[in-house]
């Protein structure tokens, strides 16, 4: 007897000005860091942003940058407690209402909602669980022996063509049912959807 295995209908959700207004990165740093060192860690960023504006650094190397200024050394355990607490207080005031509107829909139908973004799944993560995501792709920080941040990314930052690598990496498909994305960062991905929403509620 052939058992056929049926695959799941994937939807996938950018997150930063795709289900929130603007930017989560910043925002999460201000809410983790007390205010005179994040005074003093942003300083130190503003040649990085300047650059990045310019053209003049990649989206890879800039967000390195600024994680390793700003979480390097880090407690690894306090943070996670802090990210839960940014999921559930920091985040609910950035959501767009008809974004969630769509999220719920398509988890009505029984649809396997996955959120793929470029932003921080150590605050991600909290707040897709409480979302009930089935699953969270984003970019993973790595750690030491003694519980604190590196410093550096333990995976490729995940935007742009990453988003399509890692889907299809975790899934082992080449194409997917719908996308939801605002930007460039998510051409990729909107590519592998039979139906590609490209900031449908802008």
């Amino acid at each position: 007897m052939t058992v056929i295995v049926k695959q799941p209908t994937i939807v996938a959700f950018d997150f930063d000005g795709t289900l929130t207004r603007g930017e989560s990165f910043f925002h999460f740093l201000w809410f983790v860091t007390p205010w005179w060192r994040f005074a003093w860690c942003f300083l130190r960023c503003v040649p990085v942003l300047v650059a990045y504006v310019a053209r003049l650094m990649s989206n890879d190397r800039a967000k390195a940058r600024v994680i390793s200024i700003f979480l390097r050394g880090q407690s690894r355990e306090k943070l996670e407690q802090l990210s839960r607490d940014f999921a559930s207080k920091g985040i609910p005031k950035s959501l767009r209402p008809e974004a969630m509107a769509r999220l719920r829909h398509h988890q009505k139908q029984g649809h396997h909602c996955v959120l793929v973004s470029a932003t921080l799944a150590l605050y991600l993560r909290p707040w897709a669980e409480l979302h009930e995501f089935e699953h969270v792709i984003a970019t993973e920080l790595a750690c030491d022996g003694q519980g604190r941040l590196t410093g550096v990314m333990s995976t490729p930052n995940c935007y742009g063509p990453q988003k399509a690598v890692r889907l299809k990496a975790h899934f082992g498909v080449d194409h997917i049912f719908a996308a939801y994305g605002d930007s460039s960062g998510d051409t990729e991905m909107l590519a592998m959807a039979e139906q590609p929403f490209y900031r449908p509620w802008h």
